[in-house]
């Protein structure tokens, strides 16, 4: 098995006046091998931090983590007026454009969550906008007798699928490691491993690689790698899909793949061809 492998990366802390907290991936030095993934934050917000806002060329996902202390109110200009609690999962494709706001669903809880940008190719930047989620019971779960336990946001795992189809594949797995599990690497593919609590080991072209919490690492080839807990119970999101192979001009809330376009998104938006959406 012939597999690239990036640098661990260390996410970098922000926060934001004891609203919100992120843990960022800066995916730029994963070595050109997280496409399409263009966004990867683990954040905690117990406030209102922003207001309605549009985007457009890509697919925001917000997934609610498990021990999030209160649900996520997502709402959007296609007429969606969600609760996700947690463990749930909201993927807004917006391609030409839409509008979106999130936030906790009650005040004076913690929400703690992942926010996944997930780019889209050329043919599919002016998709129509699309929203699709799962709530927690609606999340199917691959198993094993050792006690690994995979949630299926997106995509698939073992004989396991998730509802979620987006318009191009993507996977988005959460899991939670005792033993070990063998990870799909596909022909083609970018797949990026975030530990979330750690350590966990990756085996790949038989060396082992030691992530600890908020670090990640990023693969491509074909074959399987070896993800095992180093101690404890690891939890690390698993996110793959189609490398893209496109120029890529992000700026704002848009990525588009040139200039042009991201000129046309905000001509879009101010049109009102976004739709409307009011702030709560």
């Amino acid at each position: 098995m012939a597999t690239h492998v990036s640098d661990i990366v260390q996410a970098r802390r922000h926060s934001g006046g004891g609203i919100f907290s992120v843990n960022t991936i800066d995916l730029a030095q994963l070595g050109g091998l997280a496409s399409p993934l263009a966004l990867l934050d683990n954040f905690r917000v117990s406030g209102q931090p922003f207001g309605p806002h549009p985007h457009a060329g890509f697919s925001a996902i917000t997934y609610v983590f498990e021990d999030s202390g209160v649900a996520l109110r997502s709402r959007d200009s296609l007429g969606n007026d969600l609760e996700i609690g947690p463990g749930g999962i909201v993927w807004l494709q917006a391609g030409r454009g839409a509008q979106h706001q999130e936030v906790p669903a009650a005040r004076g809880a913690e929400l703690h969550g992942a926010q996944i940008y997930v780019n889209l190719s050329i043919r599919n930047k002016l998709a129509a906008p699309k929203t699709m989620y799962m709530l927690p019971g609606q999340v199917p779960e691959w198993r094993n007798e050792a006690g690994d336990r995979i949630r299926v946001l997106v995509g698939g795992f073992g004989n396991v699928r998730s509802p979620i189809e987006p318009v191009e594949p993507y996977s988005i797995l959460d899991a939670f490691l005792v033993g070990n599990v063998a990870y799909p690497l596909a022909s083609g593919e970018n797949s990026v491993v975030y530990v979330l609590d750690g350590p966990l080991d990756v085996t790949v072209n038989d060396k082992v690689q030691r992530l600890s919490a908020e670090t990640a690492i990023a693969l491509s080839g074909t074959g399987e790698v070896r993800l095992s807990a180093a101690g404890g119970v690891a939890h690390a999101l698993l996110l793959s899909g189609p490398a893209l192979d496109e120029p890529v001009v992000a700026e704002g809330p848009f990525i588009m793949n040139d200039a042009a376009g991201i000129r046309a998104a905000y001509q879009r938006f101010r049109s009102g061809q976004m739709g409307l959406l009011e702030a709560v």
